[in-house]
């Protein structure tokens, strides 16, 4: 009997499991039926609607035929600008288009729809706006994976219909401060076929602030442009063929970078110059090496003007760089001339040339009256070293006396001192080797030619900044 009610006891509990997922199967049922009959009947509103909407609609006439204008509301979302191409004159960009208009044909009743979201293929059962860009040049729709297009009706009949575009558009640039230069870069659109009496085209928030109609994304970078502000505003073309046309346009104003230009082109233009300056410390009869160094930086230059050059339009008018580049390969050709004036004021071993004035004469000038004084210190020194010679005296000689450190001797030999010449002179006759004779000009050179630059370069940057 124990075993009989234990086995009674499973088979009820099963029973009673059997039972209840019996009726939750049957609730389960009765509210899957219940979203499927939801889902049909809404089916079969929007089918119907759709079916009222197109039938008798012809979609070759705007809305509002013989009545007044179609309004065409727009607003722009930019997910990115550029590259801005200076050669082509153009720029590109990738935007959200979106246009609204209101067709009365479209309306329609429906307690249970708010906005009929709708796939594009309805577009081509209904009247749109002919929209495109006037400087424009080439334009694509974006379709991967799925056309990136919108298209949604409200009751009401007002039409939204989004596209995402990669818009490439002229951009006519003034490159007369290049590349410390700031473009506006246009994108101009309306209707293409008609006129203001039949559309008419308007900013989304016109005429409160039509700016704020185009958006900007935050996630926007530029590689050699910053966008510093943008401007939309509303005009009317005139064109002799249809009318006039209203034109809505966007200017991005773009302020360029100058960090590349100055690390590619300014920086080697300034050292090439600084180059050609080491010709003024250099022996004035080593004529190969002043001359090779100076041809070196000149055809240096020259390449640096050209490449700056290969990515710009043929302009009729000289840029900010050019006449960069000009100046620098000025001072490097005044340095070359400065070596012939040096070359060509000093006397040659065949002879001087008649009639000038020569900077050896004074150095020859010179150099004999130290002979002279050089002989009556020696005299005066042998006799002084002959009476001191019973105290032990030791006497260190003059150029002992007067020994510099290196880092003194170079800084005199930068500066050009005087006193620090007499003395390797004096020291180049004691020890009987020769001594490198500098030119007044070169001596000149060596101050002129750099004051000169930074001068130059503080005039420049002033003017185009």
């Amino acid at each position: 009997m124990e075993r009989f009610g234990v086995v009674y006891f499973v088979f009820s509990c099963f029973l009673n499991r059997c039972i209840l997922g019996a009726c939750s199967s049957n609730g389960g049922g009765y509210e899957y039926n219940t979203n499927r009959e939801h889902e049909e009947q809404a089916r079969e509103n929007i089918t119907r609607i759709l079916n009222e909407l197109t039938q008798n609609y012809d979609k070759n006439l705007r809305p509002g035929i013989k009545g007044p204008p179609v309004v065409i509301q727009s607003d722009i979302y930019a997910l990115s600008i550029g590259p801005v191409v200076e050669i082509d004159l153009e720029f590109s960009m990738d935007v959200f288009f979106r246009q609204r208009w209101t067709d009365p044909r479209l309306r329609f009743n429906s307690t249970s729809v708010e906005m009929l979201p709708l796939n594009t293929i309805m577009l081509e059962s209904i009247w749109y706006p002919d929209t495109y860009f006037f400087n424009g040049r080439r334009s694509k729709r974006h379709t991967v994976t799925t056309p990136n297009r919108l298209f949604r009706i409200s009751p009401e009949g007002k039409v939204l219909y989004t596209q995402r575009l990669t818009l490439k558009a002229e951009c006519i640039m003034n490159l007369a401060k290049y590349p410390m230069d700031t473009q506006v870069c246009p994108l101009h659109f309306g209707s293409n076929s008609y006129s203001e009496e039949d559309v008419v085209y308007r900013w989304l928030h016109e005429p409160e602030n039509a700016s704020a109609s185009v958006e900007v994304s935050e996630d926007l970078r530029f590689s050699q442009f910053s966008l510093q502000t943008w401007k939309a505003e509303r005009s009317v073309k005139v064109s002799d063929r249809i009318g006039n046309r209203t034109q809505l346009t966007v200017n991005f104003h773009l302020a360029r970078h100058a960090g590349f230009f100055v690390i590619s082109t300014y920086i080697p233009c300034v050292l090439l110059v600084v180059l050609s300056w080491v010709s003024f410390w250099l022996n004035r009869e080593a004529t190969p090496a002043r001359v090779a160094l100076c041809i070196m930086t000149l055809l240096t230059i020259t390449t640096l003007g050209w490449s700056s050059r290969a990515v710009l339009p043929k302009v009729s008018y000289a840029k900010a760089i050019d006449w960069f580049i000009v100046m620098c390969f000025g001072f490097v050709f005044a340095a070359m001339v400065e070596y012939a004036a040096v070359n060509y004021f000093t006397k040659r071993r065949a002879g001087m040339l008649p009639g000038m004035a020569d900077d050896d004469d004074d150095d020859m000038a010179q150099a004999e009256a130290e002979n002279v004084e050089a002989t009556l210190r020696k005299k005066r020194r042998f006799t002084l070293l002959s009476s001191l010679t019973r105290y032990n005296i030791k006497v260190k000689s003059p150029y002992e006396a007067s020994k510099q450190s290196f880092l003194s001797d170079l800084l005199s030999c930068i500066c050009g001192n005087a006193e620090y010449r007499d003395a390797r002179l004096r020291q180049s006759r004691a020890s009987g080797k020769p001594f490198n004779s500098v030119s007044r000009i070169d001596v000149a050179s060596r101050i002129i030619f750099p004051v000169s630059f930074i001068v130059s370069n503080g005039i420049f940057w002033f003017a185009y900044n």
